[in-house]
């Protein structure tokens, strides 16, 4: 505890002008509405990397361990994974720039200050300076800087097989954690630029060839991103019409439409939200729905259905050379084709499942000074007719997969459980009984994690799991724990997703019932 609140004064003591002056403007911009804000210059240019997927560096997610810079991990295909001379846990005791720049100390260096000693121009050459975590020897490594994809952010395909009465249904599934595109990259007029509809194009033609029997858009969790690319990606699974409507403060209304002419699938389509599935999420899903071009899965969005543009402030100081930042503020509301604004409301599912999360509070009608709903004219837009006839049937076998299925009673308990812990705000001060309960806590989520791997057919963790996961792990334990990754709200998903390809592969199910 004293260690922390050291942590916690230092940290204080090294804040600096811009930090303290991006506390105050968003102290001020935050009345107005919760996404309007100021990004002072470090974290304006945090907010491009992450928009754009990639940065140009030595690939390694950095960490602050006891005043140390210490490798968290290191990113596939970068220079520091690439080299060899790498691993996690490695300290990094200085860095140098170029092949004779002077080493520079960074020991007791704030995080974001060493990051953007290490950062650099694709092609430049960084030295650094790194204690080995294997054993403690001091070596010189030197890297050249180049233009890092962040994968893990990108979207990415699997496939599943589903047995339904003696068949296997393959459903393709697409996680998409963001909508991103690299703006510097198509405003150059690279031909390759990274984006979210170019990526999920690629995977599903390579999915189709591989031969799935339907699709499933995973966007749990996906808290938005580029507008541009919410239109384009809806624009893959039908020839064209209106997406969204975007209504601006004088009441002008803009409708972001698809007209290409062109449709990449036009099979069977589910699409997986939940709580925190945020604004440009909320366009896609709102969109599938209202066409009736797919059946939406999951729990009610977030409910963020404002417009937020990034202006560069030195726009407006020419005179000023350096940075001053940049301000992201909200400049209109969208809304779906309907004519319903998805702010506070967000996008209902077809079919509900619960979130191992579903007992918090959150989504935008939690945050203070949020816009209110409002509503506008609809917009003609072609109906599928995909979803609404079956959805009586497909809740009827949601209901029985899941009645008796293992998976779903230790969701439910496990939902139920961790909402009656966080209920308990008493805690006993004696030291004895704080470790019995974190004892009995620990014992208890043991099981209910061994209860998922079982159903999954994975090995049982032992006792000593929670001293093990508190200790540095090698890469090889890392993957190991990756491979007996559990999903079950995936996975109970997937199954709906099967019912509904089953369903409408036999057309004549609904008028047997």
């Amino acid at each position: 505890l004293s260690k922390r609140y050291q942590n916690m004064a230092k940290h204080l003591a090294e804040s600096r002008s811009d930090d303290v002056f991006q506390l105050y403007a968003n102290a001020v911009t935050s009345v107005y509405d919760p996404h309007t804000n100021y990004f002072s210059p470090r974290t304006g240019e945090d907010f491009d990397i992450n928009m754009s997927l990639s940065l140009e560096g030595i690939g390694a997610q950095l960490t602050l361990e006891d005043e140390v810079i210490t490798i968290k991990e290191l990113i596939a295909g970068g220079p520091a994974k690439q080299s060899g001379k790498l691993a996690r846990n490695d300290k990094i005791l200085a860095v140098a720039q170029g092949q004779t720049g002077a080493m520079e100390d960074v020991v007791g260096w704030r995080l974001d200050d060493a990051v953007r000693l290490i950062r650099g121009k694709r092609g430049t050459t960084v030295r650094l300076r790194i204690e080995k975590a294997i054993n403690d020897e001091v070596v010189d490594v030197v890297l050249v800087r180049d233009k890092i994809k962040l994968e893990e952010s990108a979207a990415k395909s699997e496939i599943k097989g589903i047995e339904k009465d003696g068949k296997v249904y393959r459903i393709g599934i697409i996680d998409l954690p963001s909508f991103y595109i690299d703006f510097d990259a198509a405003n150059r007029g690279e031909k390759n630029y990274r984006s979210t509809t170019r990526d999920v194009k690629r995977l599903i033609q390579q999915l189709e060839k591989d031969g799935i029997d339907g699709l499933m858009i995973d966007l749990r969790d996906n808290g938005g991103g580029s507008l541009a690319e919410a239109v384009d990606l809806t624009g893959l699974f039908f020839d064209k019409g209106p997406v969204v409507q975007v209504r601006r403060a004088g009441g002008e209304v803009t409708v972001h439409a698809d007209d290409d002419n062109e449709t990449i699938y036009d099979g069977p389509l589910a699409v997986l939200i939940n709580q925190n599935s945020a604004s440009a999420s909320e366009i896609f899903a709102g969109a599938i729905k209202d066409y009736g071009r797919g059946v939406i899965l999951g729990e009610p969005t977030f409910g963020k259905g404002t417009v937020q543009t990034v202006i560069d402030l030195a726009r407006f100081l020419p005179s000023v050379k350096d940075s001053v930042g940049q301000l992201k503020m909200t400049i209109a509301m969208f809304y779906r084709v309907n004519g319903s604004s998805t702010q506070l409301k967000g996008v209902t599912p077809n079919i509900y499942i619960p979130n191992e999360n579903s007992y918090l509070p959150g989504g935008e009608s939690e945050e203070d000074h949020a816009l209110p709903w409002h509503k506008i004219k609809g917009k003609k837009h072609q109906q599928f007719n995909q979803v609404t006839a079956l959805l009586p049937t497909l809740q009827r076998d949601y209901e029985q997969d899941n009645a008796n299925n293992p998976l779903m009673q230790t969701l439910l308990a496990m939902t139920a459980w961790q909402k009656q812990q966080s209920e308990d705000t008493i805690v006993p001060l004696s030291l004895k009984k704080r470790h019995e309960r974190r004892d009995a806590i620990r014992d208890k989520s043991l099981r209910f994690q061994n209860a998922f791997r079982k159903f999954y057919g994975y090995p049982q963790l032992t006792a000593d799991y929670w001293e093990k996961k508190d200790k540095d792990k090698t890469d090889a334990e890392i993957d190991a724990d990756e491979q007996y990754e559990v999903d079950p709200i995936l996975s109970i998903a997937t199954t709906t997703a099967a019912d509904y390809v089953r369903l409408l592969q036999q057309p004549h199910a609904i008028a047997r019932q």
